[in-house]
């Protein structure tokens, strides 16, 4: 059975959850090179900032489902766009 697609993106949002270096952590999502998205955590509103690059979209969510969910289909977008 394969792992879910969407267990190794909820992994790297917990860990910028984690990290206490700084009050904001970001992180690039790329599918065959290309970046997708980009993440940021707020600490201190405990929040995840989504940035699509194409089409240009922000969104501001309290929740590590959600923004897993919305990082996991933009790059679904463009992993079935070829």
């Amino acid at each position: 059975m394969e792992e879910s697609m969407l267990l190794p993106i909820v992994r790297r949002l917990n860990a910028m959850r984690c990290d206490t270096s700084g009050k904001r952590q970001r992180r690039t999502f790329e599918q065959f090179g290309i970046p997708v998205c980009e993440v940021t955590y707020v600490r201190e509103r405990d929040e995840f900032i989504f940035v699509r690059f194409r089409p240009q979209e922000r969104f501001c969510f309290d929740s590590i489902d959600l923004t897993a969910i919305e990082v996991y289909d933009s790059l679904y977008e463009l992993r079935h766009t070829f």
